[in-house]
């Protein structure tokens, strides 16, 4: 069984806050992210399987108007 690993650009550890040392680990059987600087691991899974908090927007579209100087 190999272990399939990718860095994520970018991402930022939601344990520690270390940018670019998140992976992206994954096996036949499951998928998962790991942190190299503090040694975080969380199921992919997890995250997906909550449901996201939905929030109107409440705010109006308002259309730009440009000035000239």
């Amino acid at each position: 069984m190999s272990i399939k690993r990718q860095f994520i650009a970018g991402a930022k550890c939601p344990e520690c806050g270390a940018e670019d040392k998140i992976q992206r680990c994954q096996t036949d059987e499951r998928m998962w992210m790991h942190c190299l600087a503090c040694g975080m691991e969380r199921n992919m899974g997890d995250d997906l399987a909550e449901e996201p908090p939905t929030q109107k927007d409440t705010t109006e579209a308002q259309p730009v108007i440009w000035k000239s100087l």
